[in-house]
């Protein structure tokens, strides 16, 4: 049995292994230890750190098979770790494929985790009517990610295109990173705040004193929640979670929850805890960055068609191989490139071992790690193959930008259909299947026809451009129709009840 000493000098190795960037030498210090050897007040600790290890190293399954086991001793574990451990724990349950009870079961009992909160619930109407010209609605966004993040080519078109007659836009960000982006994105909105440094019940208080009538979240359960955690106290009367997130947020002060008419079906929607806010056509607006607008993206004949996936490899299960490796059966001499986001050469070495398990032709595949020019390769792949059922989404843009098609698949739940909506939106829904099967067959049929995948390469990037995937102004209007919808709901009930 591990004694406090022998804890304490372990948590010392851990910490200085963490900050050597040595995983490896982590996960080996806590299964030498073993688990039955921690005191029960301390076994949280063993699988909290061996959680986030997994998940660093790419094995997301036991990853969330250690979150689980933490959770059972939830009542020993700091409050502030159950929060980041459930958020971490609801993100990774999404690369893998598991049912929807289950899915369900852990996004709904999220909610448990606040109920020693005091929310702020008493909101009483004292604006005019929101039919008035001169009412402004109190816009708030809040987000972890406002620097040069993916998030921030999805929410650019919204800061850049609000009405600043009807709306004021107050930006809280809840987390320190920072960068050039950041002061650029300052100098788009009317209030810059930042609660880095604040607890999440200090942000909140903030948010409350500045009369924010709607706040929406653009986070989630990504880094750790932080987000939520604020959003747990309801420092606003309407609360929105979408764009940066994809699924429910199992918050039950989150009211509504951003999606579009192809993520968005009457059987998912008994998955959300929220009630969902419905876009005409896209729920996302893509802007490419510079390092996409500055590529070439003139793309060269390649004698051997090439199959190609930039998305995290983390997201590529098994499954997915297995498609993989059938497209590479059913279509000759074509080769797969697998480009990873990590620069890590661990986890290359890693894929070349699961896919020489699985019986691939390595001679036909390229596996490469992350780096820092890596979009100009897009012009090495033919077709992108689109992993399930954690789908990208910056990735699927880039990819179709840069003028190369993307094959992904879609399921039930809202997240798994993100591909689905950006290829729809943009006229290509057919390249969307529903199936294993009906994915495979979709990439054979594509890279068979290399007319049709010639005339794709040379007008992806203008049909994107003329589509409601990159139409700002439009897409601005659709959520500020939705925005004055919601509060002109609350306004009537507030009026009819005197508060809410």
């Amino acid at each position: 049995m591990l004694t406090e000493a022998g804890f304490v000098r372990l948590v010392k190795q851990i910490a200085k292994a963490d900050e050597g960037g040595k995983p490896e030498t982590i996960k080996k210090l806590l299964m030498d230890t073993g688990r039955k050897n921690f005191p029960e007040s301390k076994k949280w600790f063993y699988d909290d750190v061996l959680a986030n290890i997994y998940a660093q190293l790419g094995e997301m399954s036991r990853s969330v098979q250690h979150y689980k086991q933490e959770m059972e001793h939830a009542e020993l574990i700091p409050h502030d770790v159950r929060l980041m451990s459930y958020s971490n724990l609801l993100m990774y349950l999404h690369y893998l494929e598991l049912g929807n009870e289950e899915m369900n079961y852990w996004h709904k009992g999220y909610n448990s985790l606040f109920a020693d909160i005091q929310p702020y619930h008493s909101y009483v109407l004292t604006q005019p009517a929101v039919e008035s010209a001169k009412v402004k609605i109190k816009l708030g966004y809040l987000s972890t990610d406002f620097f040069g993040h993916i998030v921030t080519n999805f929410i650019l078109q919204l800061f850049l295109h609000h009405n600043r007659q009807r709306f004021e836009i107050f930006v809280y960000q809840a987390a320190g990173e920072k960068d050039e982006v950041t002061n650029w994105l300052k100098n788009m909105v009317d209030v810059w705040c930042d609660l880095s440094a604040c607890s999440a019940q200090e942000a909140a208080a903030r948010i409350h004193a500045d009369s924010i009538d709607i706040l929406v979240d653009l986070s989630g359960h990504t880094r750790g929640g932080r987000t939520l955690q604020i959003a747990a106290y309801h420092p606003a009367p309407i609360q929105i979670c979408g764009i940066g997130w994809f699924d429910t947020t199992g918050l039950a002060a989150m009211d509504y929850f951003l999606t579009d008419k192809y993520c968005h079906t009457q059987e998912n929607a008994a998955d959300f805890t929220e009630k969902m806010l419905c876009l005409p056509e896209s729920h996302f607006c893509y802007t490419p960055g510079e390092a996409v607008l500055s590529c070439d993206n003139i793309r060269q004949e390649h004698d051997s068609l090439v199959f190609g996936c930039f998305n995290n490899f983390a997201k590529i299960t098994d499954s997915m191989l297995l498609s993989w490796r059938e497209i590479l059966e059913k279509v000759s001499e074509a080769k797969l490139y697998l480009k990873n986001v990590s620069r890590d050469k661990f986890h290359v070495d890693k894929m070349y071992q699961r896919l020489q398990m699985l019986d691939f032709p390595l001679a036909r595949c390229i596996i490469e790690a992350g780096e820092e020019n890596y979009l100009e390769k897009y012009l090495e792949v033919d077709i992108a193959l689109d992993t399930y059922p954690y789908p990208g989404g910056g990735t699927t843009c880039e990819a179709i930008f840069m003028g190369c098609p993307v094959i992904t698949q879609y399921g039930r739940r809202h997240g798994s259909r993100f591909g689905l909506s950006i290829l729809s939106n943009i006229g290509l829904g057919e390249l969307a299947a529903e199936t294993r099967q009906g994915y495979v067959e979709r990439a054979v049929s594509l890279a068979n026809d290399r007319e049709l995948l010639k005339l794709l390469h040379n007008n992806l990037r203008i049909m994107m451009q003329k589509s409601p995937l990159m139409d700002g102004k439009g897409y601005t209007k659709a959520i500020e129709a939705k925005y004055r919808q919601i509060w002109q709901d609350f306004s009537d009930k507030c009026r009819n009840t005197k508060h809410i």
